[in-house]
């Protein structure tokens, strides 16, 4: 029953894919891990790492605990680790159940974290903030925003597993590709490493990236090794090799997108993750061009009015 209080965050059996391969013989195998605003890292076992008691478990009527959600997120990584191991390190195509275990998989690494706890629990508590006020300039009791309050305990338990069928619907759909290290590099990963992203959003604030967009891409490092990518619009499937810069520049939106950790199989770092921008030529144009230009035009504009007005 201890081992169920104990619930992991980040499943162990993803974790154990990021182990330092120098790891002495007789030790127990670990990663290093770092907090977001340090560069030193430390040894973990991944037994020991991103792990909180009853995370998931349900509160019953009666006082009791219910485990359904661990031992369901259990057996779904009991899956996913033995695919891993059998086809996608050793790179072979998946069939149409390894499929949907791999999406389901991913699915919930995009729901499970205490960062989208926080999310949700966040956007609650608007609305009970905006239900109390509702309720005070309008002198009624406080029915709904207990309501909420009661629906917020289990909010983001509930929505692991209410998400990942709908969420891995659309991921079956979505094209799939792997893409392999060389010898010269390794992924690192995150407390939250599973994450969306879409290019044609990022010069802007207003809107976040959606499953169903057009130019999203969903993305986990898998191990130190590969990395899994969805996507609509770029033609990627397979098993696909990059070289040293893609991997840093994955490295880079690993790190952005990650919560309060970031793990890797090695106390060695490199500055380039932890910069806001990749280095690329063509990227640095289209800053100028999407973030320095419209401030420069904006100055000019303001002083051309200046000197009419005077």
């Amino acid at each position: 029953m201890s081992e169920l209080k104990n619930q992991h965050i980040i499943p162990q059996c993803y974790l154990k894919q990021f182990v330092d391969p120098n790891t002495p013989k007789g030790y127990e195998p670990y990663v290093w891990i770092f907090e977001r605003g340090k560069k030193i890292g430390k040894k973990k076992a991944p037994k020991n790492i991103l792990a909180e008691t009853d995370f998931y478990t349900l509160k019953t009527k009666f006082g009791g605990k219910d485990y359904i959600i661990e031992q369901s997120l259990s057996q779904l990584e009991g899956e996913y680790a033995s695919i891993f191991e059998k086809k996608i390190k050793t790179r072979l195509p998946l069939n149409n159940f390894e499929h949907v275990i791999v999406c389901a998989f991913v699915a919930a690494m995009l729901q499970r974290t205490l960062k989208q706890k926080e999310n949700i629990e966040g956007f609650l508590d608007e609305l009970i903030e905006m239900a109390e006020d509702m309720e005070k300039a309008h002198s009624v009791p406080p029915k709904k925003s207990l309501e909420l309050k009661e629906e917020k305990k289990n909010a983001h338990k509930t929505s692991v597993l209410k998400m990942i069928p709908h969420i891995t619907e659309i991921l079956l759909k979505m094209n799939i590709a792997f893409l392999c290290s060389n010898k010269r590099g390794s992924f690192i990963t995150s407390d939250a490493p599973c994450f969306l992203f879409n290019p044609r959003l990022q010069w802007q604030r207003f809107y976040g990236p959606g499953l169903i967009q057009r130019d999203v891409e969903v993305r986990m490092p898998l191990s130190s090794e590969i990395s899994i990518s969805f996507s609509w619009i770029n033609n990627l499937r397979g098993y696909l090799g990059i070289d040293t810069n893609l991997i840093h520049d994955c490295n880079r939106m690993t790190f952005g997108h990650s919560h309060q950790y970031f793990i890797a199989n090695s106390p060695k770092i490199k500055r380039r993750w932890f910069r806001k921008f990749p280095l690329d030529p063509v990227f640095m144009i289209k800053i100028l061009k999407n973030k320095i230009w419209p401030q420069v035009k904006y100055w000019a504009e303001r002083q051309f009015r200046k000197y009419v007005r005077f």
